[in-house]
């Protein structure tokens, strides 16, 4: 299971504890391989994800079982971070577009874009399920190992039922930095709450991992 992965079903896991459904999931994949890259976006709240949630919270469910899930959606993770990396993201791609449509004139001798074709663009860029997919209720980062960071954090980017947060993997520890917008009455943030849960939540897949790979069950205050 990559570390990457591990952490961010932890996560997920950890927010449909608290809320009760699925988040779309922000998660910042590096494109600095090419010229001026920064990020792309790696959507983390894949079926396989959901499938691992779903598995995690039934009582029938085995120990085995939960482990497989929790491969598979690694896997499929991997799979994603991957193709976000190498530019195969589409968040960064439908970014262009709309800047495209809303500051771009057309190119001399090209025809102007007609009503019609105007009003099936702004369509797609006022879409409900794009609205929805692109409002990240968990915003993510993974950092680099950096033993001297001892403060860290990310920015939350929606006010409700919403976190920030990053992370650094290290040999025996994962620091996190977590941060909500508000603590209001109905608005259901609250990160004291995400961190216990998450806690939790970090301690039983770490049992589940170990279980299922004949390996000792090992202190639990190292989490």
């Amino acid at each position: 299971v990559s570390p990457d992965a591990f952490v961010q079903m932890a996560l997920q896991l950890t927010y449909y504890r608290i809320h009760g459904e699925f988040a779309p999931v922000y998660e910042s994949a590096s494109t600095r391989q090419f010229l001026h890259g920064r990020t792309e976006t790696v959507r983390s709240l894949t079926s396989e994800a959901a499938d691992f949630v779903v598995v995690m919270e039934s009582a029938a469910s085995s120990g085995a079982d939960k482990y497989d899930a929790l491969v598979r959606a690694s896997e499929r993770h991997q799979t994603l971070l991957r193709e976000a990396s190498s530019g195969q993201g589409i968040d960064r791609h439908i970014l262009g577009l709309r800047m495209a449509y809303l500051r771009l004139d057309p190119l001399p001798g090209e025809t102007p874009m007609s009503d019609e074709d105007k009003h099936a663009i702004e369509a797609f860029f006022s879409d409900d399920t794009l609205a929805k997919s692109t409002t990240f209720q968990l915003s993510t980062s993974g950092l680099f190992p950096a033993y001297y960071l001892t403060h860290t954090g990310f920015g939350c980017v929606a006010p409700e039922r919403a976190y920030g947060t990053n992370y650094i993997i290290e040999s025996g520890r994962i620091k996190f930095g977590i941060e909500g917008k508000t603590k209001l009455v109905g608005n259901g943030t609250d990160v004291e709450l995400f961190e216990a849960e998450l806690r939790k939540t970090l301690l039983q897949l770490k049992i589940i991992c170990e279980e299922s790979n004949g390996i000792q069950v090992g202190d639990s205050s190292r989490l």
